[in-house]
């Protein structure tokens, strides 16, 4: 009797396993169906898998060389013919062990020859971020606007360019808009919320923030 009370413990948990991973799968299977639905009432095409066809498009960018365990998935596309769209979920790992985190994300990639910039990147700056500051690490502050410099990391292989490209209106954007990042270069941009994946509903409201944001980076008045 007492030797089936371990089998029964494993049997109780083989279950339990079994039932996460099962209703993990409804529900990605559920937010397929929703996205691919408001693909569609938006009038954009889109493609379940195509990780491969992103990775290489995007591939000389930071943000597709972090972690390990990349995957993209449920792209949504569409071209303006200035701009072209990319609406994507996103995710990679970092860390190990105890120290292992999943970054899910859902990002919108707006592509045009209108958007000429150096790289960088803008992100919310954490508790860690202030203490790596604090010992020398990178971190571009910007004397003229220490709001934005509080509330946001900046970085980017020449700071001179950097510097010269966000002008006052760029900034004053960022610090009204705190919890967003952006990371750009050359002729495309990236917009999104870190360890955020957008519910479907939340789409349109995503690629209006990426455009709002397009449209400062590119208001050269």
């Amino acid at each position: 009797m007492e030797a089936l009370i371990p089998i029964a413990i494993v049997g109780s948990i083989i279950l339990m396993v079994g039932g996460g991973i099962y209703w993990a799968y409804v529900a990605d299977k559920k937010r397929t169906e929703a996205l691919q639905e408001q693909a569609e009432s938006m009038g954009l095409r889109f493609v379940k898998d195509a990780g491969d066809h992103v990775r290489q498009r995007f591939e000389r960018f930071a943000l597709f060389n972090r972690g390990r365990s990349r995957k993209v998935k449920n792209l949504i596309e569409g071209d303006s013919g200035e701009v072209k769209i990319s609406i994507f979920d996103y995710t990679y790992v970092t860390g190990s062990g105890k120290h292992t985190k999943h970054h899910n994300q859902t990002i919108a990639a707006l592509q045009s020859p209108s958007l000429v910039c150096p790289e960088f990147s803008i992100r919310p700056e954490g508790f860690f971020d202030r203490i790596g500051s604090a010992i020398g690490f990178q971190d571009i502050n910007l004397e003229s606007h220490p709001e934005f410099s509080r509330l946001f990391v900046l970085k980017g292989p020449d700071e001179s360019a950097i510097r010269e490209f966000l002008r006052p209106a760029i900034l004053e954007y960022f610090q009204g808009h705190a919890g967003i990042t952006l990371e750009a270069g050359h002729d495309t941009m990236f917009f999104y919320r870190a360890s955020t994946r957008s519910k479907p509903e939340q789409l349109k409201d995503l690629l209006s923030q990426a455009y709002e944001a397009y449209g400062v980076l590119t208001d050269v008045g």
